[in-house]
């Protein structure tokens, strides 16, 4: 019995201590996951850019087989293997390799585990696509080492198609005064799509630049700095930094070449450094001289054209029989007549023009030429021989006109067209066409940039035609174009005309309707007109009767 008793105890005590575990432990008896499972990838995505592996580039649109890289990581335990990538991109995107309209990695690769990997695609890109950030998908396929099959994995990740930096650097006015100070503006632009960022410039005074002298050529040249932030430069425009540079008097009559050091950031973030040089042109000294040369500022290449020399006599004397002979320092620019010229005389502080017919081959286009003036005049009864020089800077002939305004349909849709026609030698930039609406025309103001404007044929554009009411008949219209120059140099031309959208169409179900409506009025008034009529002639018929009768 004491033994039965104790039996019972422990029975007891055990459901006390087994039953609670058994309440509350539910899920340890779950079968456990298997080590080959589980709910992430082997794969993990880093990063996504232009350029090969290790090399970002920047890309604008139009641009073809461009390399775009993914980098990617082996986060799994395993080691992959059998690597392969296809590639799904927005529209405007397209691949040299493609399967099903998807873009195919140019390589397979291993990777271990932990490792990090790339996969290369070769991408062109449509103009038509903007510049800005966008989505992708990849496919990666792999194996994992000691398992058989594949597996795949789908990743998405963000690009940008970040344009493109281009760096000019030039002075605005290249001509300096020797034994002087001069305030010289330098002029940093960027003709790209993508801009300059954190602009940073030094000048290099102890680079050798190769000049007619032996020595350096800013050799004596004092500048009140050498170091400018310019900051960010956006495509298609400029920023300028300012220099005091004292010309000493020796450095008379020669080209300056001054090397300039460029550090930016581009648009993918690489720092780049590259080199610019600007040229200046030193004028003759003057400081013994009593004759002032006054030229302009630059010649036409290409054209028949003169070129008017100013001779200003800056004494209180008379100057006489004055013989001016004018030598360029280049062969493919041709003074057309003798390059002797003869001057009777030149009153105290007055001035005299000479015209000197010239031709200035192409091949000088974008440079300066520089002229040695042999000067012999009489004053006070001595005679006086001075020697001076001038330069001109030569640019191509841009002649740019607006033709064939019109309206037509394109896709549906109202357009406001025209060529654009350049009748010079060289081509214009950054082209841009608007239309504006005159005389109360229900047109909105549209914009169209045309960029360059060859001069091998007319550019075309098209606007499209904004309005809150469909416009039609004659629209009074001012399409105005903007270029610049190679000197980037702004130019606007306007031309005013009439475009005729043509008459508005009659809407024949409405009009049918309007037309029988009419009809069914018009009958009506001729019934009711008719009974009226018909009725008192009835009347009159009876009273006739009725006479006749009592006169019976």
């Amino acid at each position: 019995m004491i033994y039965k008793g104790i039996a019972v105890l422990v029975l007891l005590l055990a459901g006390q201590i087994v039953l609670p575990s058994y309440a509350t432990s539910g899920e340890i008896l779950t079968p456990a996951v298997s080590p080959f499972e589980h709910g992430f990838n082997d794969i993990k995505l880093l990063d996504a850019y232009f350029g090969p592996a290790g090399q970002k580039i920047e890309a604008e649109p139009g641009d073809k087989n461009v390399p775009l890289t993914i980098v990617l990581s082996n986060v799994g335990t395993e080691d992959i293997s059998g690597i392969s990538g296809l590639l799904s991109l927005p529209t405007g995107f397209s691949g040299a390799i493609t399967s099903n309209g998807l873009i195919e990695a140019d390589n397979t690769q291993t990777a271990t585990a932990g490792q990090s990997f790339t996969l290369t695609f070769f991408v062109n890109m449509d103009k038509t696509i903007n510049i800005h950030d966008y989505s992708g998908t990849i496919k990666v396929t792999y194996s994992r080492v000691r398992e058989n099959g594949d597996r795949t994995a789908f990743l998405d990740f963000n690009f940008k198609v970040t344009g493109k930096s281009v760096i000019n650097l030039k002075a605005e006015n290249p001509f300096l005064d020797p034994a002087s100070n001069n305030d010289v503006t330098i002029q940093i632009s960027d003709a790209g799509t993508a801009p300059l960022n954190d602009v940073d410039v030094v000048i290099q005074r102890d680079q050798n630049t190769g000049t007619t002298t032996d020595t350096n050529n800013l050799q004596g040249i004092v500048l009140d700095q050498n170091h400018w932030k310019v900051g960010t430069v956006q495509p298609g425009s400029s920023n300028t930094f300012s220099i005091q540079a004292f010309i000493p008097q020796n450095v008379a009559g020669q080209t300056i070449h001054a090397p300039f050091t460029i550090t930016y950031f581009d648009g993918q973030g690489n720092q780049i450094t590259t080199t610019r040089t600007v040229d200046f042109i030193v004028g003759p000294t003057s400081s013994v001289s009593i004759i002032k040369l006054s030229s302009p500022p630059y010649l036409f290449t290409a054209v028949m054209q003169n070129l008017t020399l100013g001779i200003e006599n800056l004494s209180p004397s008379k100057i006489s029989d004055i013989s001016i002979s004018i030598t360029p320092n280049s062969n493919n620019l041709k003074i057309l007549q003798d390059n002797k010229w003869f001057i009777q005389e030149i009153g105290p502080l007055e001035k005299t023009n000479l015209v000197i017919p010239v031709f200035a081959d192409k091949s000088l286009e974008g440079q300066a030429v520089n002229y040695e003036v042999d000067t012999q005049y009489t004053k006070d009864g001595a005679t006086v021989i001075e020697k001076q020089n001038f330069a001109t800077y030569i640019r191509g002939v841009i002649d740019i006109s607006l033709h064939d305004i019109g309206v037509t349909d394109i896709a549906g849709k109202k357009m406001i067209i025209g060529d654009v026609l350049n009748q010079g030698n060289v081509k214009a930039v950054f082209g841009q066409v608007t239309v504006m609406p005159l005389d109360n025309s229900i047109i909105k103001k549209s914009t169209q940039y045309i960029g360059d404007i060859d001069i091998d044929a007319p550019v075309p554009f098209n606007i499209p035609v904004n309005s809150d009411t469909v416009p039609t008949g004659d629209q009074k219209v001012q399409v105005t174009l903007t270029w610049k120059d190679t000197l980037l140099q702004q130019h606007t031309i306007t031309e005013i005309d009439t475009v005729s959208f043509g008459t508005p169409q009659v809407q024949s179900g409405n009009g049918s309707n309007f037309n029988q409506l009419q009809i069914i009025i018009l009958v009506a008034i001729a019934a009711g007109i008719g009974g009226i009529v018909f009725k008192v002639r009835k009347k009159k018929a009876i009273v006739l009767e009725k006479k006749i009768e009592e006169s019976s």
